[in-house]
């Protein structure tokens, strides 16, 4: 339950944007943010980006450093069109 309160909170800031390593904006559906959200650590996944109309391998990396969490979200294109395939 606090983890949807979580994702509502970050869903209504962001807007379902996400920027990637290279500073760049994506933009993707509420359904999509909420996957990539929940994404584990070290995990990618495929979605498609409504900014960019392009399906996109999302990879989410979490570090820590000096006691802080950081999440970093890698975005490279995917040649392929299936966007609700997850690796580990």
């Amino acid at each position: 339950m606090i983890l949807k309160l979580f994702l509502s909170i970050a869903l209504f800031i962001s807007g379902g944007h996400i920027v990637s390593t290279n500073f760049k904006l994506h933009h993707y559906s509420d359904k999509d943010y909420k996957d990539i959200f929940y994404l584990k650590n070290n995990n990618s996944i495929t979605k498609h980006c409504l900014r960019h109309s392009k399906s996109e391998d999302i990879n989410k990396k979490t570090s820590y450093y000096n006691g802080e969490r950081k999440t970093i979200y890698k975005v490279a294109k995917n040649e392929e069109k299936d966007s609700s395939v997850k690796t580990s």
